[in-house]
């Protein structure tokens, strides 16, 4: 910028005006310049600054199709064999399993409709008996704990329910 000094004030020339109000104005290009801006050498530098501009964004690249999908081993006939027999044991376990469940509703649901009306646990009158296999045995007739156990036994085969449906799947062929 070129000042010049009138009356003990410093006052910009019409050159350094022109400058750096093209500069302000985003108008300053490298084209521009004049000479008599030239020999000025901070509009020359403010006008070579380069402009602030936004970073430009790094995309990544994309891997090839061959490299993201490494190929499968195709199974042998032993392999998908054992494959089938496995899933074939995990759905007899899913059968069995929602046969307990039934069977236990059921009982539930028949002694409700046999069960007297002020009865309010269905379970009176029941016996639970627990036996090894040398013929000992567990005995009670609390109906509180009878309605626990078997309460217990519905939620145990229906998270086991769950577990086995969630491995039956069929492997990617």
């Amino acid at each position: 910028m070129d000042l010049n000094n009138e009356n003990g004030t410093a006052v910009k020339n019409e050159t350094a005006k022109a400058a750096n109000n093209q500069i302000q104005n985003g108008a300053a290009k490298k084209a521009d310049v004049t000479p008599a801006k030239a020999q000025n050498g901070t509009a020359k530098a403010e006008a070579d600054k380069p402009k602030p501009e936004a970073a430009p964004q790094v995309q990544p690249q994309a891997m090839p199709q061959q490299e993201a999908k490494p190929a499968k081993p195709e199974l042998t006939l032993d392999d998908r064999l054992k494959v089938v027999s496995d899933l074939h044991r995990r759905s007899v376990q899913r059968i069995n399993l929602i046969s307990r469940m039934r069977q236990l509703e059921a009982f539930e649901v028949a002694l409700a409709q046999e069960g007297d009306e002020l009865n309010e646990n269905p379970y009176q009158g029941c016996k639970l008996i627990i036996c090894d296999d040398k013929l000992r045995e567990f005995i009670t007739s609390s109906p509180g704990l009878i309605r626990m156990v078997s309460q217990y036994i519905f939620n145990e085969c229906n998270t086991k329910l769950h577990e086995i449906e969630s491995t039956i799947t069929f492997p990617n062929a």
